[in-house]
């Protein structure tokens, strides 16, 4: 695709259009590595080929361009050449996407921006289960002009002893959803997204339940934990993170680290603000914690014993990508 002329995609079909979107992108990243980094490209650089790429009817690529800008302008640090690699990846991914399993290429559908109809979704069959909401983090996305707030919510099926992520977005001068707040259970069927790992669902027919005692598995120590993400990415190279569970963890350090048994340790999420409570809840005594885990830091979401359920729903504060 000629620089300046997206305007010529509009007489194009989508698939057509997010192709020549693959192509503009992958070239412009192999100049851009021939010149290399030393010389990075400017803001009004990063801004046009994001402008591009929303042209092109590929959003994802949009906010993935919109990340490493931002991540360049921090003095390009180890995760911005970290996320380059998946974007790279992602773009290898749909040149080839032919060869790939029908759920990898639903995964490089969905990372390029292509979305799932929630009423598709509700004509499907769906899985049956008593659902307990483990926990939930809120935040905001900002895409150019607009933010929007997003509200992660994940579940527990107690018979299929799998996790499930509800994920809402509105206006930033809308409310978020209420009715899944942490420790509530409903009697439901969820229904998947396509996806390579899924994990994000709908509900149909809630109604909500009394919360029966449970014990919800946990990993005993971290390394279990980390082989339970190495999984995941093996099954999808663009999951950013997963629900971890861990029992038997330590709080240290005022509530930035966790220290299981045998002395391996996480750094807990600077978006939590609440260590001295963790610290308190401890007592100099391990914990079962549930949480998302990003491959850099650990962001809890409740503390579970049979006494006690604490919810900590933090809201994300670090800032989006503009």
């Amino acid at each position: 695709m000629v620089m300046g002329k997206s305007s010529s995609l509009k007489s194009l079909s989508r698939p057509a259009q997010v192709q020549q979107g693959v192509e503009e992108l992958r070239q412009w990243l192999c100049d851009r590595l021939q010149l290399g980094w030393a010389n990075p490209p400017s803001y009004q650089d990063w801004q046009r080929i994001t402008a591009h790429m929303i042209d092109a009817q590929a959003p994802g690529l949009a906010r993935r361009a919109r990340s490493l800008a931002q991540l360049a302008s921090d003095g390009f640090p180890a995760k911005f050449f970290e996320e380059l690699g998946e974007l790279w990846l992602l773009l290898e991914g749909y040149q080839q996407r032919q060869s790939l399993s029908e759920s990898l290429r639903n995964e490089v559908r969905s990372q390029l921006g292509w979305t799932q109809r929630k009423a598709d979704l509700q004509q499907r069959p769906g899985q049956w289960d008593h659902w307990v909401v483990l926990g939930q983090v809120r935040g905001q996305e900002t895409t150019g002009a607009t933010t929007l707030k997003l509200q992660r919510t994940w579940l527990w099926g107690l018979q299929q002893q799998r996790f499930a992520l509800l994920l809402d977005y509105v206006h930033h001068r809308q409310s978020l959803p209420s009715d899944f707040s942490p420790g509530r259970t409903w009697a439901a069927e969820l229904v998947f997204y396509d996806a390579a790992l899924p994990q994000r669902a709908i509900l149909k027919h809630p109604q909500t339940i009394a919360t029966p005692l449970f014990h919800l598995p946990g990993y005993p120590d971290i390394e279990q934990g980390l082989n339970a993400y190495a999984e995941a990415l093996a099954q999808n190279p663009w999951c950013d993170r997963i629900p971890l569970s861990l029992s038997q963890i330590l709080p240290l350090n005022a509530g930035t680290q966790l220290r299981d048994s045998s002395g391996q340790s996480l750094p807990i999420s600077p978006d939590f603000q609440q260590g001295w409570q963790l610290m308190a809840l401890s007592g100099g005594q391990p914990l079962t914690l549930f949480g998302e885990w990003d491959g850099c830091s650990y962001l809890p979401l409740a503390e579970l014993s049979s006494e006690r359920w604490v919810s900590f729903t933090p809201s994300l504060t670090s800032p989006a990508p503009t």
